[in-house]
This record gives structure tokens, C-alpha cells and sequence, in this order.
């Protein structure tokens, strides 16, 4: 009896048993009847007992209810989310109860944080809110997120046994609960990163411990023309290998990300080698490391400000070269003409005096050409476009330098009837003047310089041809670049900044033209550019 009454306790039990037995046998031989009264009080108190057991363990919860309740609980665990996880508890929580019908509420988890209602049952036939329906509050991390209502079960009121199992429900779901809220911050943040890393401009990628790349970002796609799907993988030597600025290798046993600690370094990168048009680019590189033994790195698109910075230090030393190059002269000259003025005949003075006039001149022309090709920044606001008379421009400009250079022999071809062109007239004039005197300048002296003007009927095409050395074919497009001269600063018999062509061709493009660099018949270079042909909306002007 004793045993089936507290079966966790029953070896106590058997020993209280046994001493009392003792007990009752030795009263029995001196006092027989107390050891009546001793029998009959423990056989009171061992069916109070028993009947004590027996209450609770009607209250509890059998084991086939645990079960469905731990079945409940996993179907909850692996919904994939708040909705089919509503979904499940009302379907469970129907079953487990007997009732008619069930409502479940599910607010604040989730990816938005959306209220979720999920009805089971016949809910029409069954309100929840009638007499004798049940509800149990549900709550994640101490904060309440819904509820379960079931409805009330006709001809069978709930019991306290009910109320129970209700109360165990609403506790595994909240803890259930908990977990997918932070399942679903887990995933809202991971979704959140995943959204800065595709919308930023840098390029960004992971490597891991065993230097294989985790992640690609798309603008690691771009700046790269690798894809993810072959960059994610692959080792990170085989895919991203920069280099510093004086070519030595960033990668392999010389990668800063084997460091171990923070490094920023300027490297270039050749891209462009799956296309066929390799180019190099380059990068801000910041690596990071993380505590797992790999690393990140971001890299920032500097290309542009890398070719500005090489821009500026290319200005700074052909304008320094090139101002000190009349300047020299023109402080020899006159600190001679200080100290030795009276030894100097007439023809002598006159020398020194159109050197240094020939000095100040390129001096000039060189402010000049600086100050216009900072203003053709904004050229297209300048811009006067008019209908010009383009073959008297040109005839007289090509008159113009045959008086300046009378050795020299200038032939002009125009094609008949040729059309006006639209263009800004000072502009147009200029262009064709700087393209004169590098012909002039860049050709044997004596040779020929010619002058050709065709048109199409939608453009006109004005080409100066010499017979210079000529323009390389890989050079004829860097030839237009700002402060670009070809060949040795020191050697080449002419000197300049550089700015001539590229003036020439901002201008023209300015106007809608285009300008470009060919081989000469016959060796040389032949210079071209086009100006569109004006109609007659345009207001028609004489050249001056």
C-alpha cells in the first residue's frame, strides 16, 4: 500500500514499514493493546495517503497529454514562420482541448512585426467569446505577443484539468515563440547586411581561415568583372591580386590580410582580362580581420582621383619645366645688359632684345594656353553657335600663317559649293590655328603643309596633313589627353605643356564636332575635325 502510494519514495517506505513492524511486535508482547491502537492509526494514515496520491495524480497531466503537448511544441519549433506557426497551434490546441473551435493571435514576431490571426474549427458556429470559452496569454522575453482562445465545448464545461493543459500550452508556445523572434531578428539582420553590401558603391568581399572567398559584393563585380559565382570558393590569391604602386605583389605571403591587424594600403589591379580589354584600376584597399581567422576587405574605386593626382603632379612639373625654359633667357639677357649695356653695339642690343621678346611671347603663350583650358571646363556655356562661312575662315587663316612662315609652302583644297557650318567663329578659327602651327612646328622645315576641306552633306571635315614624323597608333588617342607630349622632355625639339590638342578637341566637341589623328599620305600625321553644316534656321555670319 505504502509503495503504491509513494512509488518515487519506496525503499523509505519499506524501512518506515520494517520499524514499524519491529515496533508493533515488541509492543504486542508487553502492552497488547496499544499495539492495536499503534496498528489502526497507521492503517488510517496510509489511506489518507494513498487517497492524497491518487487526487494529484488526477490533476496532473498524463503521460499521453505530455506527449501531444511535446508534439505541439516541435511542430511550432519548425514552422518557418509566425503565420504557419499560428496555424499549427490552432490546429493543436483544438485537438489537445476537444474544443469547437480555436483562434490564435501572434503580434510582434517577425520580420515586420505584423499581427497574425489564424482561426481553426468552426469559429462561425463557436465564438470564442461566448460563456465558458478559455484563454491563455502568450509572451516572448517577458512581453506579451498573443494569445490562445478555444470555444466553449456545449454540454462539457472545462475542468481544472483543462485549465491545465491550456497553461502548459501557453508556456511551451511563448518559449517557442522566443526562440523564432530570435530566429527572425537573426535573419532581418542578416537580410539587412546582405542589402548593404549589394547597394554599396565599394567593393567588398570575405575571406576565410583557409583563405577561400566567402562573399563577392556586386560592386566587386563591377570594379572586377569577376562574377560571385566564381569568385565565392576560389582562393583569394587566385582571384584578387593587387599590386602596390611600385608593382610589387599584394598577394600571396605579402597579402596584408595575413597581417593580422588592420592595414589600408593604394593598390592597382589589372582587370578586364576575361574580355579581352585589360585596363588597370585602382583601389583603396582596407583589410580587417575577423576572430574566426579570415578577413574582410573594401575596396574603394580610386581611379579617378588617382588620375587627378597624376594630373596635378604632371602640371606642376612641365609647368615648371616650361616656365623656367624662357625665363632663363630672358634673366640671362638682362642681367648682362645690367652690368655690360655699354659694350653692346646696336645690331648686339637688337639681338637681346628680340630674344627676350621671343621669350616673353612663349611666355605668354603658355599663361594663355593654361587659362583656356581651365575655362574650357565650362566651354559649353561659352559656346556662340552661328552659321559660318567656313571656306573664307579657312583661306584666311591659312593667310594669315603663310606671312608668318613664308619659307613654308601651304597648298588648301575646298571642296565646291561647300556649305556653312554651324560653330562658334573664335573657336573654330583657333582650332584651326593651333592645328597650323603643329604642323608647322612638328614637320621639317621647308615641307609642305596641306589643307583639305570635304563635306557629306551633314558634316564638314577640315584635315591638316604635314610630313613630320607622325603619330604612333597607339599614342593617337592619348595624343588629345590634357598635358600629354610625346617622347622625352629633354630631347624633343619642341616644348610645350601639352594642352594644344587637347584644347583642340574639347573645343571641337563643344561645337558637336569630333576631332582625331591619322597617317598622312605619304608619311606624317594628318589632323581632322568636323563641324556639323548649318541650316538655314541658323543666322549666317562673314568671317572677320
Amino acid at each position: 500500500m505504502l509503495r503504491r502510494a509513494l512509488p518515487e519514495r519506496w525503499p523509505v517506505a519499506a524501512g518506515i514499514a520494517a520499524a514499524t513492524g519491529v515496533t508493533v511486535a515488541v509492543l504486542w508482547w508487553f502492552a497488547p493493546f496499544a499495539a492495536i491502537l499503534l496498528i489502526a492509526a497507521l492503517v488510517i494514515a496510509t489511506g489518507w495517503l494513498a487517497a492524497t496520491h491518487l487526487e494529484r495524480r488526477g490533476a496532473g497531466l498524463a503521460i499521453d497529454e505530455i506527449e501531444r503537448l511535446r508534439r505541439a511544441e516541435l511542430a511550432l519549433a519548425a514552422a518557418p514562420s509566425p503565420e504557419a506557426a499560428a496555424r499549427e497551434l490552432s490546429k493543436h490546441a483544438m485537438a489537445l482541448l476537444d474544443a469547437p473551435a480555436a483562434v490564435v493571435l501572434i503580434e510582434g514576431v517577425g520580420a515586420f512585426g505584423n499581427t497574425v490571426r489564424m482561426e481553426a474549427g468552426d469559429t462561425r458556429g463557436h465564438s470564442i467569446y461566448d460563456p465558458g470559452s478559455r484563454m491563455r496569454l502568450l509572451s516572448s522575453d517577458g512581453v506579451q505577443c498573443g494569445s490562445i482562445a478555444v470555444a466553449a465545448r456545449p454540454g462539457r464545461p472545462y475542468d481544472e484539468r483543462d485549465e491545465q493543459v491550456l497553461a502548459a500550452l501557453g508556456e511551451r508556445v511563448s518559449s517557442t515563440l522566443h526562440r523564432l523572434a530570435l530566429f527572425e531578428a537573426v535573419h532581418a539582420e542578416q537580410r539587412t547586411l546582405a542589402d548593404v553590401l549589394s547597394s554599396s558603391s565599394d567593393g567588398i568581399f570575405s575571406v576565410g581561415s583557409d583563405l577561400n572567398i566567402r562573399s563577392w559584393n556586386p560592386a566587386m563585380e563591377r570594379i572586377t568583372g569577376i562574377t560571385a559565382v566564381v569568385a565565392v570558393g576560389r582562393h583569394c590569391c587566385a582571384t584578387f591580386r593587387p599590386r602596390d604602386e611600385s608593382g610589387a605583389p599584394l598577394f600571396g605571403p605579402t597579402c596584408p590580410g595575413r597581417s593580422r591587424d588592420p592595414v589600408e594600403v593604394l593598390a592597382q589591379l589589372d582587370v578586364g582580362f576575361a574580355q579581352g580589354q585589360s585596363r588597370v584600376v585602382w583601389l583603396n584597399c582596407a583589410y580587417s580581420p575577423m576572430s574566426d581567422g579570415g578577413y574582410v576587405v573594401v575596396a574603394r574605386d580610386v581611379t579617378a582621383r588617382k588620375q587627378i593626382e597624376d594630373e596635378k603632379a604632371d602640371f606642376l612639373a612641365t609647368v615648371s619645366h616650361e616656365l623656367r625654359t624662357p625665363l632663363t633667357p630672358i634673366k640671362g639677357f638682362l642681367q648682362t645688359l645690367v652690368r655690360r649695356d655699354h659694350e653692346f653695339s646696336d645690331d648686339e642690343r637688337r639681338h637681346v632684345y628680340e630674344v627676350m621678346l621671343r621669350e616673353e611671347q612663349r611666355l605668354e603663350r603658355l599663361v594663355h594656353q593654361l587659362l583656356q583650358a581651365t575655362s574650357l571646363e565650362q566651354v559649353d556655356s561659352l559656346v556662340v553657335p552661328e552659321a559660318l562661312d567656313w571656306n573664307a575662315a579657312v583661306r584666311a587663316e591659312v593667310e594669315r600663317i603663310a606671312r608668318e612662315h613664308p619659307a613654308r609652302e601651304f597648298s588648301v583644297i575646298i571642296a565646291p559649293d561647300l556649305p556653312y557650318v554651324v560653330a562658334d567663329e573664335h573657336l573654330a578659327q583657333q582650332v584651326l590655328a593651333n592645328l597650323l602651327s603643329n604642323a608647322v612646328k612638328f614637320s621639317p622645315e621647308g615641307s609642305p603643309v596641306g589643307i583639305a576641306v570635304a563635306h557629306d552633306g551633314h558634316r564638314v571635315v577640315t584635315t591638316v596633313a604635314d610630313h613630320g614624323p607622325g603619330i604612333a597608333p597607339a599614342d593617337r588617342e592619348r595624343i588629345f589627353d590634357k598635358f600629354t607630349r610625346l617622347g622625352d622632355h629633354l630631347t624633343r625639339p619642341q616644348q610645350g605643356v601639352g594642352l594644344g590638342l587637347y584644347i583642340v578637341r574639347r573645343s571641337v566637341e563643344a561645337m558637336h564636332g569630333t576631332a582625331w589623328v591619322e597617317e598622312a599620305t605619304g608619311g606624317g600625321a594628318a589632323f581632322s575635325f568636323s563641324l556639323p553644316v548649318a541650316t538655314v534656321d541658323v543666322q549666317p555670319v562673314s568671317s572677320r
